[in-house]
């Protein structure tokens, strides 16, 4: 009879368990932007709906706490997210399941700020499990270039 850590046949070496597959994740985008405000400014303008609404979305939705809601529509479309963490000021994380055939892909958003003299380095990686159709690196640079806009005193830019 096979012990617990012996094959099946018996005599041989002991069965190895497979390890686990890890999931794959496809980077989509990692944007990057300096903004002349402190990390809290840069923070405030990321989770409060009112600001979102000037240099990010329009009938945005926010409630700013894990398992909240993030909402806004984009020119790309209506983001329904859910934050997954908010480590404020410094770090905000929310979902976007993006819409496709056979079902939507949950990718990540993640915003990370730290301090840069008296400024805000904002560091934005977008993960998806799979590859994702589109310019993402594009759209959260224009993105980022409109919060830098909005937050510096400029026009936001437009989409």
């Amino acid at each position: 009879m096979a012990g617990p850590l012996e094959s099946p046949g018996g005599g041989g070496p002991p069965a190895k368990p497979s390890p686990p597959k890890q999931p794959s994740v496809v980077l989509l985008a990692d944007a990057k932007i300096t903004v002349q405000a402190s990390i809290p400014i840069v923070f405030e303008a990321l989770v409060n709906p009112e600001q979102l609404g000037v240099w990010w979305a329009q009938d945005v939705e926010v409630e700013a706490e894990e398992s909240g809601r993030y909402e806004g529509t984009t020119s790309e479309g209506r983001v329904e997210g859910t934050i997954t963490a908010i480590d404020g000021p410094g770090r905000l994380s929310y979902t976007w399941p993006i819409a496709r055939e056979g079902g939507p892909i949950e990718t990540s958003v993640a915003y990370e700020l730290t301090p840069k003299g008296p400024a805000t380095f904002v560091r934005l990686l977008h993960r998806s499990p799979q590859p994702v159709a589109g310019d993402w690196n594009d759209l959260w640079r224009r993105a980022l270039e409109s919060l830098k806009a909005f937050l510096e005193g400029a026009a936001p830019i437009s989409e």
